[in-house]
């Protein structure tokens, strides 16, 4: 009986052993992916983390990023500053990735975002302060989550 329960304890182990070893994590090396590296590389801050809409219809991802692409040398005049971009990901519910939605807002001075409000389905408005100090304006911007 010993030999048994011996027996049975190192093949218990050997299986934990494996099933560990199939949950390693693979490093996959991107950096030749110029756009989501770019893109990455210069979010500044998250907005909104899996905001869901619609009574978890979909789900709204919000970041805030430097964009030096979207901004031009004459973008500032008494310094030099650097425009911001917004990008809005709308996923499905469930495991739909290849259907998710990506917007880009770009050309923005200070954004500050404001909310987000459903407006009939599928259709939301991302409510966005922007501008310099003394000249802020709010932007409503009016985004579809309809998947095809």
């Amino acid at each position: 009986m010993k030999t048994y329960a011996l027996l049975l304890t190192a093949f218990l182990l050997f299986q934990s052993e494996i099933s560990c070893k199939a949950q390693e994590g693979v490093i996959i090396e991107m950096s030749k992916d110029n756009v989501a590296n770019y893109l990455l590389a210069n979010i500044k801050e998250i907005n909104y983390s899996f905001h869901e809409l619609y009574d978890r219809s979909f789900f709204i991802n919000v970041y805030t990023l430097d964009d030096s692409m979207a901004t031009s040398k004459s973008s500032f005049q008494e310094y030099d500053g650097i425009l911001k971009s917004i990008l809005v990901s709308v996923i499905p519910d469930g495991d739909y990735y290849v259907q998710s939605k990506l917007f880009k807002i770009e050309g923005l001075e200070n954004p500050v975002i404001l909310g987000i409000t459903e407006k009939g389905y599928p259709e939301f408005i991302l409510s966005v302060e922007t501008g310099a100090a003394d000249k802020r304006k709010n932007c409503d911007y009016k985004i579809s989550g309809a998947f095809n």
